[in-house]
Parts: C-alpha cells; sequence; structure tokens
C-alpha cells in the first residue's frame, strides 16, 4: 500500500490514469477469462458423436435436438446453423456455416482490443509519469537549500521511477493476458470450423449412402 500511496501522492494524473486503467484491465480479464476458459469452452466430445451418430442416419432433427443441450458452446451453434440449412443444398449450408464461425469469432474477439490498448499505452503512461515527477524534482531543486538538494534529487527520482515500474508492470500484465485470451479464442474458432467441415462431410456421406441403398 505504500507503494501504492507514493505513486498515487507523487504521479499525478498519469498515477491516476495508471491505476484506472489496471482496474478496467482486472474487469476485462475476468469477464474474458470466464466467457473463453469456462463459458466457451464445454466439453461436447460426446454431444458431437451423437450428432454424426443421427446425420449418418440422415436423423438431423435428433442432431438438432443434441445441439440444443448446449446452448453456449459454440461448436454445437456452427453444426445447428448448418443443419437448419442442409436442407436447401451443400452451398447454402457452407455459406450458413461461414456465417456461423464468423459470429464465433466475433463473439472471441470481444473486448480484446481493449487489453491491447492498455498494453500499449501502458509503458508511455509510465514514462509521461516519470518525466512530470523529474520535472516537478527539478523545479524543487530550483527553489530547494544548496545542502539539502542531492536528498532531494534522490528522492524525487526514486518517486518518478514508481511511474515508470507501475507502467511496465501493467503493460506486461496487459501483454500475457492478451496472449492467452488471442491463443485461446484461436482455439475456440479453430474447433468450431473443424466440426464445420466435419458436418458437411458427414451429411454428404449420409446422402450417399440413402442413395446406395
Amino acid at each position: 500500500m505504500s507503494s501504492l500511496e507514493v505513486l498515487l501522492r507523487e504521479g499525478g494524473i498519469t498515477a491516476w490514469i495508471i491505476l484506472l486503467a489496471g482496474i478496467l484491465l482486472v474487469v476485462v480479464t475476468v469477464e474474458r477469462f470466464y466467457v473463453l476458459y469456462y463459458k466457451y469452452s464445454i466439453d461436447v466430445d460426446q454431444a458431437i458423436q451423437k450428432i454424426q451418430s443421427f446425420i449418418l442416419k440422415k436423423s438431423y432433427t435428433d442432431a438438432l435436438q443434441v445441439c440444443n443441450t448446449v446452448t453456449d458452446s459454440p461448436e454445437l451453434n456452427v453444426a445447428k446453423s448448418g443443419l437448419l440449412a442442409a436442407e436447401h443444398g451443400r452451398e447454402a449450408m457452407r455459406s450458413a456455416l461461414g456465417g456461423s464461425v464468423l459470429e464465433v469469432t466475433k463473439k472471441c474477439e470481444k473486448r480484446i482490443p481493449i487489453i491491447a490498448l492498455i498494453a500499449g499505452i501502458s509503458t508511455l503512461l509510465g514514462l509521461l509519469g516519470t518525466i512530470s515527477g523529474l520535472i516537478k524534482t527539478f523545479q524543487a531543486l530550483a527553489e530547494a537549500d544548496p545542502s539539502k538538494k542531492g536528498e532531494i534529487l534522490g528522492l524525487g527520482i526514486s518517486e518518478a521511477m514508481y511511474a515508470t515500474a507501475a507502467g511496465l508492470i501493467l503493460g506486461i500484465t496487459a501483454m500475457v493476458i492478451h496472449s492467452l485470451c488471442v491463443s485461446k479464442g484461436e482455439e475456440i474458432v479453430a474447433n468450431a470450423q473443424d466440426l464445420g467441415y466435419k458436418l458437411v462431410t458427414w451429411v454428404e456421406q449420409s446422402e450417399r449412402g440413402v442413395v446406395n441403398e
């Protein structure tokens, strides 16, 4: 708490901006981690196996019912959009799958730019706070007693460095969080896209089976 108090007391408005950016980072991180690592990371392997089995039997209604069992799963939502368009032909089905995957991508990328912005400006904010602190220190030196100038300079530089440290810590933390969110989002989108490709294949296999019979 003492370091935070010194930062806020000596860092001026820049320190408060860094603090607000840190609070915003915490809020966005909690929301994104909940969505990406919990809400959208549901294990649907068994559901996908059931969908495959129903599609190969040309039981699209049963496959749709399986998709509706887990409404938050991006993969099952993509499969549902494809099944709803299956009766209109392969091109319509592929178009529906592409649109659904795009929607998943948008949901996974939501608020990620905020984290990237915080990572980008944090270091600059820290540098700005340092420069501002040094300016105030040198202004104080101009009016200080010569015997105390060394002490004032040492304290001023030490206090100004708090802004740089805070900016760097916040920036590095935001970069790590951004990488984790982007990586998880790409994994979710890739899984949804992969299921879309498999869905088309299963539908084509089921139709060939009907023709052969």
